[in-house]
């Protein structure tokens, strides 16, 4: 018998509009701030940063304050930093002539900023309350806590988020061996999220409840750190490849040639990217 289809009430779409703003801004703002560690490590060493961008073009204004150009653009998901990377032995600020540490921690600034918020995350619900049904059914809790909350002084939710995030770790790097596998082997993306993926499980998840929303945001922060870390070009773990392989051989790696295997190396993922996109708007709008 035929149903017609009944529109939600518009408390309830305007809601989901709210919720689904609230989730493309966390994500972006994580982003953001991913971007933001590599322009601090980069200021800390006094490395030129020539600009810090807010999300993707097209451009809507900028502003020079000293030599940093601050622009802001019209899509409102992601950042950029842009640092000087000169091949110049007489541009003492340019990147390309800092120390190989001073380099690697830069590098990791972003990654270091995605860990911070997540740590920050996990230690809050586990110190205000952990919700029981978030853990992983494999994840052995050491707490005879109530029967819905996980909760612990706070000296001990520091050691309970490192234990947790150790066991995250272990599971996405089997996972990432799965998901890789059946790409390379079947060319299924079944296994990976991409951006439409990820704002559409955090705006349901903070439908469920503020706990929800932050749970699921610690998870994606920490999910880029792993994620940024992985020896690919185009990504922080691939600019360290590089810079171990000109450590190893005693010759820097040409910009041109990095630059080049980047671009090839974005040019795919973009287009795995989109697949994904299209995997993910289906199963989550379309259904």
């Amino acid at each position: 018998m035929y149903q017609p289809k009944v529109d939600p009430p518009l408390a309830v779409r305007i809601l989901i509009m709210i919720t689904l703003l609230l989730a493309i801004g966390a994500l972006s703002l994580l982003m953001i701030l991913h971007e933001f560690g590599h322009f601090l490590l980069a200021k800390l060493f006094n490395v030129k940063v020539e600009g810090f961008s807010i999300g993707l073009p097209p451009k809507i204004l900028s502003f020079k304050r000293g030599e940093v150009t601050y622009s802001l653009n019209a899509i409102p998901f992601g950042a950029f930093v842009k640092i000087n990377e000169e091949e110049n032995d007489q541009n003492k600020r340019s990147f390309f002539n800092q120390k190989t540490s001073e380099k690697v921690a830069i590098f990791l600034g972003g990654v270091g900023m995605n860990f911070i918020i997540a740590f920050f995350v996990f230690t809050l619900l586990f110190t205000i309350g952990f919700p029981k049904s978030l853990l992983p059914s494999n994840y052995l809790i050491s707490s005879s806590a109530s029967s819905t909350l996980v909760k612990y002084p706070l000296n001990q939710s520091f050691l309970e988020t490192g234990r947790f995030l150790s066991f995250v770790l272990v599971e996405s790097l089997k996972g990432l061996k799965i998901a890789f596998g059946k790409i390379f082997t079947h060319f299924d993306v079944s296994d990976l999220l991409g951006p439409v993926g990820l704002v559409a499980i955090t705006s349901r998840s903070f439908e469920y409840g503020w706990r929800y929303g932050i749970y699921i945001l610690g998870l994606i922060s920490y999910a880029l750190a792993i994620f940024n870390l992985l020896p690919i070009p185009a990504l922080d773990g691939g600019r360290l490849l590089f810079l171990f392989l000109g450590k190893i051989f005693k010759k820097p790696i040409s910009q041109k040639t990095e630059t080049l295997i980047d671009n090839i190396t974005f040019a795919l993922l973009m287009c795995l990217a989109v697949l994904v996109t299209i995997k993910d708007i289906r199963f989550f709008y379309l259904h």
